[in-house]
């Protein structure tokens, strides 16, 4: 009983302090990073340990949550991406940004661990709207009408979501997830459809890229590696629970592996680059139920450093006091400068899968439990993700070169500034990448060595060849009219075809 009540509290214990730091701004800034801190310990040794607590609250008929594998990776990430946003842009925060979060990391917590529709639903409502605040953080037209296009297109989905719970409930008489395998198809494609749209998943993420791209670096962090994971932990329960369910995610993940990689590849913009790429992992993520939660939490992590660390020219700034502002910031020494652009670099390899990175176990996990079909697949988006993440590089040491004719590199200015508090964050952050490859040293076999090698020099090779294409503008309308109108309608018809007819 006691566990529970901790449990509990735990859950809520955010959300407190967050409605607590709107009267006392900077002591809970630092209690929140205190709070963090101790979630992402608390998660990584219980995922270690292989913990699992699951219990009823407010006794029968109460709502049941879940801690285990699939909560606690993503518990963790949630933490930690957190952790880096409050560390590094906490200067730049406008009133009640951290506020906000700490309230939207509640919402990710019930929504990781709830086993109960109902509770799911009310979880990823309070997400939307923090993250509707954080969209429209930047306070100018374009930011207010991507805040309210996602606000519509977030409700619309969970109103599809609702009216699947509710049909599920007549034929089942229960809220829980494991009662879904008495629902009828159409009841559980509605609530996928509106997990797909939390989730970023295409077709109901495109979203993502026009949002990434113009939020501010500390939004887009959250949005990268939080948000757009809180439908992630519920489709691998159902995907693990219902094999329909698991076959068609199947389906759904290729496609959005492939074609969000392919918008990426030919996108040259940095922000809507990432925003496709993440459309592209999540989706690759969904096709192994095991470890989806596992490399959602990479992908996060690593989501949350690249955002954080992308130069102000690389972003679509409309703002010139905010364009100057974060130059100045990005560009206030050589020090922080040269790390920040080590920690892109070290992340952007990690989600290509690259050795001694984080993205290597996640990745070969991943693909060691996927069907040999979906493998051939997952290795095509491997080298369209590699050709993606060669040019965001290349792009970044050229904004890099930029800087060093502005500031030229000082060795003496390089080591009285390292022990800056936001320096030592990302010194911390990719010792955390390359330590958290070395936990499973059966992966690193040959053959897995050499693919990784070989995917990058290829990306290198393949960005080479479509350096100066553009994607079109024609389909721009096209996306933005389905992604506002008829995504989550699309996607559910999708699925009910696919699990009564075409059953691939």
């Amino acid at each position: 009983m006691n566990t529970e009540i901790i449990l509990t509290l735990c859950i809520f214990l955010p959300a407190v302090i967050g409605f607590a730091g709107c009267v006392f701004p900077k002591p809970f800034l630092w209690l929140s990073g205190l709070v963090l801190s101790g979630y992402s310990y608390f998660a990584l040794v219980a995922f270690r340990q292989d913990l699992e607590f699951s219990y009823r609250l407010v006794g029968l008929g109460g709502i049941e949550f879940s801690w285990d594998s699939y909560s606690f990776p993503m518990i963790f990430g949630a933490s930690i991406a957190l952790l880096i946003t409050f560390s590094l842009f906490s200067s730049r925060f406008s009133h009640y940004f951290y506020q906000v979060c700490m309230v939207l990391l509640t919402a990710l917590m019930i929504s990781f661990t709830t086993v109960d529709l109902v509770s799911l639903f009310i979880a990823l409502e309070l997400t939307g709207f923090s993250a509707f605040l954080l969209i429209a953080d930047r306070n100018d037209k374009r930011s207010l009408f991507n805040a309210f296009q996602y606000l519509i297109g977030g409700g619309l989905a969970m109103l599809i979501y609702l009216v699947g719970v509710v049909q599920a409930f007549t034929f089942s008489g229960s809220f829980l997830l494991a009662d879904l395998v008495k629902a009828p198809p159409t009841a559980i494609c509605l609530i996928i459809a509106g997990l797909l749209t939390k989730a970023g998943v295409f077709l109901c993420g495109l979203w993502v890229p026009n949002i990434y791209s113009h939020a501010n670096c500390q939004s887009s962090s959250i949005l990268a590696g939080c948000v757009t994971c809180a439908g992630i932990a519920p489709i691998a329960r159902l995907s693990q629970a219902l094999t329909p369910i698991a076959d068609s995610m199947v389906v759904v993940g290729v496609l959005s592996g492939v074609i969000a990689a392919v918008y990426a590849v030919f996108e040259r913009e940095s922000g809507r680059a990432l925003g496709w790429s993440s459309v592209s992992q999540l989706g690759l993520a969904m096709l192994s139920p095991s470890y989806a939660c596992l490399y959602a939490m990479q992908h996060g992590i690593c989501k949350a450093l690249l955002f954080s660390t992308l130069h102000a020219h690389d972003r679509d700034e409309s703002d010139s006091d905010h364009l100057q502002h974060s130059v100045s910031q990005a560009t206030k020494s050589s020090t922080s400068e040269l790390l920040r652009v080590v920690v892109f670099c070290l992340a952007s390899l990690s989600i290509m899968g690259f050795p001694l990175l984080a993205g290597f176990i996640t990745k070969n996990l991943l693909k060691y439990d996927l069907p040999y079909q979906a493998d051939i697949i997952f290795n095509t988006s491997a080298l369209l993700t590699s050709t993606v993440y060669v040019r965001l590089i290349y792009d970044r040491l050229l904004a890099y070169r930029h800087h060093l004719k502005l500031y030229p590199f000082s060795r003496e200015k390089f080591f009285e500034n390292l022990p800056h508090f936001s320096n030592i964050v990302l010194i911390t952050s990719s010792v955390f990448l390359v330590c958290f490859s070395l936990q499973d040293f059966e992966l690193y076999k040959y053959v897995n060595i050499q693919s990784a090698f070989v995917a990058a020099m290829i990306g290198v090779i393949m960005f080479v060849s479509v350096k100066g294409i553009q994607a079109g503008e024609f389909v721009k309308p096209v996306t933005k009219t389905i992604d506002l109108v008829g995504a989550p309608f699309l996607v559910a018809a999708l699925l009910l075809a696919n699990l009564l007819y075409f059953k691939i």
